[in-house]
């Protein structure tokens, strides 16, 4: 009896809740279980109820591992060559023929709380001069351009009678050196950063080349930099080697190394052209300097074997006709290659010599495809294999390698 009581009033509270709260009345539209709205306002909770949006699957991003921190960008190598020091007054002579002389004058007079300075120019007996808001650290000048680098890194280049040619540029790093050539200027700054203009064609040849790739080792400096009559920079350094910049190859090439034993050991004594002078005033000439005695140290080399001698020299020759190449310069080019020709009948190289011919012949035959240039360095290619096939013929093992090239070239001649 006590069980049934209990669980007849559990049933009438049951009943009591189950009217007190009444479910809401829900239909069935379209398989679903919908809630029937009813007429009039609608009660206050189910206007703060939000409308249940399509649930969508966000993949929240996986928690930094507070362990794992990046590791900070590596610090960039900041090069430092030195710089010159500015002086109230200097002056230089940038030109022989014709004779040019240039004046600066540093801090000639105060404006609106600007230092002004005076650049002064000579050419042949006629002056000019104009004014910079800057002082002046360094000038250089050619026959055709000046340039002067201020205290502000800006660089400005002139004509030799004063008109501006471009306007200035503004250097990332202050000047360490400035050079001039033709119509050619090079600037090279204490970040070591290296560029080249063209005046004439407003173009930069070279576009602040970092010289990091050449700069080996801490203690390896600068120890001379100078630009050639083609704008070729060249850049000498401490360790003995030297190199320049070829815009065409976009690299540094190493043109000269004081420590190359190729240099100390080549003997090309007996391949010298006998009608020209040795070329002494080309660039190439001038950096390699007394280095280059035709085999110095071959006389010396007496116990060489004679195949390890002949690929040293080999190995120079195209070294040197290589760097003239670079250099763009045409005369000592046309030089070492006679020498070249010469080394290459005396050793019976005719692999090598048959390839150098059918480089300066050319194709026989027009055609569209070839890439095949008539003139390097200004040089006729052409014309330079009526130079080596003389040198050719005076070995009679190549005399039916001369009468092929010779008399291709006798029926390109009316081409």
């Amino acid at each position: 009896d006590t069980s049934s009581d209990s669980e007849d009033k559990i049933g009438a509270v049951n009943k009591n809740l189950a009217f007190g709260k009444r479910k809401p009345e829900l239909l069935m539209d379209g398989g679903e279980v919908v809630e029937k709205k009813k007429k009039g306002r609608p009660r206050k909770d189910k206007m703060a109820t939000p409308i249940s949006q399509p649930f969508l699957q966000v993949t929240t991003p996986p928690e930094r591992d507070s362990s794992r921190v990046a590791a900070p960008p590596a610090p960039v190598a900041v090069l430092k060559l030195p710089t010159p020091s500015t002086q109230k007054a200097f002056s230089l002579q940038v030109s022989m023929e014709p004779a040019v002389f240039l004046e600066v004058e540093n801090e000639v007079s105060m404006v609106a709380g600007s230092k002004l300075s005076q650049l002064r120019c000579s050419k042949d007996g006629r002056n000019w001069n104009t004014l910079l808001p800057s002082s002046v650290v360094t000038a250089a000048g050619s026959s055709d351009v000046l340039a002067v680098a201020c205290e502000d890194r800006m660089l400005s280049v002139f004509s030799c009678c004063g008109r501006r040619l471009l306007p200035a540029i503004q250097l990332t790093t202050p000047i360490s050196a400035l050079h001039c050539s033709a119509h050619f200027v090079m600037a090279l700054t204490a970040g070591a950063g290296l560029s080249v203009w063209d005046v004439h064609k407003q173009k930069a040849l070279v576009k602040n080349e970092s010289l990091l790739t050449v700069l080996s080792g801490a203690d390896t400096t600068v120890s001379q930099s100078m630009l050639t009559q083609q704008g070729v920079p060249v850049i000498g350094l401490s360790n003995g080697k030297t190199f320049c910049f070829s815009s065409s190859l976009e690299t540094w090439t190493l043109i000269a190394d004081r420590g190359d034993s190729l240099v100390q050991c080549a003997d090309f004594r007996g391949c010298l052209p006998s009608h020209d002078a040795p070329v002494s005033s080309g660039p190439l000439a001038a950096i390699q300097g007394r280095n280059i005695n035709a085999g110095r140290l071959a006389s010396r080399l007496s116990s060489t074997p004679h195949h390890l001698q002949q690929s040293m020299t080999l190995a120079f020759l195209e070294n040197q006709l290589a760097s003239a190449l670079t250099l763009q310069s045409s005369q000592e080019y046309r030089y070492w290659l006679l020498t070249y020709a010469r080394f290459l009948v005396n050793e019976g190289s005719e692999y090598r010599l048959r390839e150098l011919c059918k480089e300066l012949l050319g194709p026989v035959h027009k055609s569209a495809a070839t890439s095949w240039e008539a003139t390097t360095l200004g040089l006729h290619k052409r014309e330079l294999l009526r130079e080596v096939l003389p040198v050719v013929g005076e070995n009679l093992r190549f005399q039916r390698l001369f009468t092929e090239y010779q008399d291709q070239l006798e029926l390109l001649r009316g081409k």
